[in-house]
């Protein structure tokens, strides 16, 4: 990791969350440090809130693993939302019908996630590999095309007979993630989202399918005089990314639905492009961002109920880190070329 640039970012995202997070609350008539006091407080207060704090946290690391692994390989996948739904919603139809032990149902259904994300994401790297569509704009179409068809699924065809709402039916208790803490959402997804984070850490630094990975994000000119085939390798990686999305999806699907619906997601696959800037790609300071971002998510809920604080000023302020970093990213590479 370039320390100097990461250490940047993160400033850069530590003086958004200041400043404009004490404008707003200044304008709301609230004290700041209350109104940050309530935000740690709500989401590290007690067990419970540092539980689900760790929930946001995990549903947060796998989209911005995704976008991490992309983005180093010079692709911007925004993808990742209409993956983490796609992931989701097939791991929910395929497990309200798919009765079996769960050491056979969940690892089944988690592939399930994975596979669904990764042929989302494939979408997105055929059509960059075979017509050098800039996969921006393709991902961004099919996130609203991935809400469209789980929304229409929902409602439709696959709408549970016996739900109040629209949802695909329960899933069999045996295909629920084991929790680690009792009486929370905490599973053992966070496990699962870490090991993944230090397997992805060390593609990335040690071996040669990462330092090609790498070349062709860093410098693609010099990757493919050396003989890396361009197109094949942005559209496996972009087939790679959309695949951790859709596990994520479907540790959501098992570990905190136990149902898919479109609740799956209030913009984790959007917030988490923030999460992967502030962190610098790094598998590793990808992860302590996400756990910053947790407490934002979680925290505002508290920081609304104690001090009267719209939760909306916290996706604001995830908007502008985005908009910031990615910006800042684009002039630099653009710069670079």
């Amino acid at each position: 990791m370039n320390l100097s640039r990461g250490a940047r970012d993160a400033a850069i995202a530590f003086g958004i969350i200041v400043v404009f997070g004490s404008l707003a609350m200044l304008l709301a008539g609230v004290n700041p440090i209350d109104g940050f006091s309530a935000l740690l407080i709500g989401a590290l207060g007690n067990v419970p809130e540092t539980a689900e704090t760790l929930v946001q946290t995990t549903s947060l690391l796998f989209p911005a693993l995704a976008i991490a692994l992309a983005f180093r390989a010079g692709l911007f996948n925004i993808g990742a939302e209409g993956q983490l739904l796609i992931g989701g919603l097939l791991a929910g139809v395929i497990g309200e019908r798919f009765i079996a032990p769960g050491f056979i149902a969940i690892p089944v259904l988690l592939l399930a996630g994975a596979v669904g994300g990764g042929a989302w994401g494939a979408l997105a790297g055929w059509l960059r590999a075979r017509f050098s569509a800039n996969e921006v704009i393709a991902t961004l179409m099919l996130n609203y095309v991935a809400i469209q068809v789980a929304a229409y699924a929902i409602t439709g065809p696959l709408k549970s007979a016996t739900g109040a709402g629209n949802e695909t039916g329960e899933l069999p208790a045996s295909s629920f993630l084991p929790t680690i803490l009792p009486d929370t959402r905490l599973t053992i997804a966070l496990v699962l989202a870490l090991v993944l984070a230090f397997l992805l850490r060390w593609l990335l630094r040690s071996t040669v399918i990462g330092y090609q990975l790498r070349a062709v994000g860093d410098a693609p000119r010099t990757a493919q005089r050396a003989g890396i085939d361009l197109a094949k390798m942005r559209f496996w990686t972009m087939t790679a990314s959309g695949a951790i999305a859709g596990l994520g999806g479907a540790t959501i699907v098992l570990g905190v639905l136990h149902r898919f619906n479109l609740a799956l997601s209030p913009g984790y696959g959007f917030i988490g492009i923030a999460v992967a800037l502030v962190g610098e790609l790094d598998p590793l300071w990808v992860t302590v961002a996400a756990f910053v971002f947790g407490i934002l998510q979680n925290g505002a809920i508290g920081m609304q109920a104690a001090a009267n604080v719209p939760r909306d000023v916290v996706t604001a302020i995830e908007g502008l880190i985005i908009l910031v970093l990615a910006g800042r990213r684009i002039i630099t590479r653009s710069g670079a070329d």
